[in-house]
C-alpha cells in the first residue's frame, strides 16, 4: 500500500505564513549578521577618525571587511561577530512577518483583485510597497538597539562606558 500524501491547503492561515516567513528571515539574518557588524564598524571607524583628526589625532586606516572581521575576532572574540544579533532577529521577525501577512491581506482583499479575480502588476507593486512600509514602521525601533549593541564591544575596548 502506497503512503498517503497530504497536500498543503491552498490558503494557509495567516499565522502559519507569519511564522514561516519569520523563521526564514531569522536564519538569513543570523547567517549574514557578521557582514552587517563589520559594515557598521567600518562606518563608525570613519566617523571616529574624523573626530580624532579634529582633536589633533591621527586617522585609523580602513582595514576592509575581511581584516575588520579578523580584527574583531582577535580583539574581542569570535562570538562578538554576532554582537547585536538579538534585536536584528527580532526586527526580521516583526518586519518579515508583518510584511508577508499585510501583503497577503492586501492581495486577498476586495480592493486587490479585479473583476477576473486576478492581481494586476500595478496593484502587486503598490501592495508590496505598502506592506513593506507597514513592516518597516513596526520594526524600525529595533535598528537603533542593534547598532548600539554592535558598538558596545568597541566602546569597551576604547575604555568608554557601554
Amino acid at each position: 500500500m502506497a503512503p498517503e500524501h497530504r497536500a498543503l491547503p491552498d490558503t494557509w492561515p495567516r499565522l502559519s505564513k507569519f511564522v514561516l516567513s519569520a523563521c526564514a528571515a531569522s536564519v538569513a539574518e543570523l547567517v549574514t549578521f557578521p557582514l552587517d557588524l563589520t559594515k557598521t564598524r567600518l562606518q563608525i571607524q570613519g566617523e571616529a577618525a574624523l573626530k580624532r583628526i579634529g582633536e589633533g589625532g591621527s586617522a585609523v586606516p580602513y582595514r576592509g571587511m575581511v581584516r575588520t572581521a579578523i580584527g574583531i575576532v582577535q580583539e574581542e572574540g569570535i562570538l562578538k561577530l554576532w554582537q547585536g544579533a538579538t534585536p536584528a532577529v527580532y526586527r526580521h521577525i516583526v518586519y518579515s512577518g508583518v510584511r508577508m501577512v499585510a501583503y497577503e491581506q492586501l492581495r486577498d482583499s476586495p480592493l486587490g483583485k479585479g473583476e477576473q479575480k486576478t492581481f494586476p502588476l500595478w496593484k502587486a507593486v503598490v501592495g508590496g510597497m505598502a506592506a513593506g512600509a507597514i513592516g518597516q514602521f513596526f520594526a524600525s525601533p529595533t535598528d537603533l538597539v542593534k547598532v548600539q549593541m554592535q558598538m558596545e564591544g568597541k566602546r569597551r575596548l576604547e575604555g568608554k562606558p557601554p
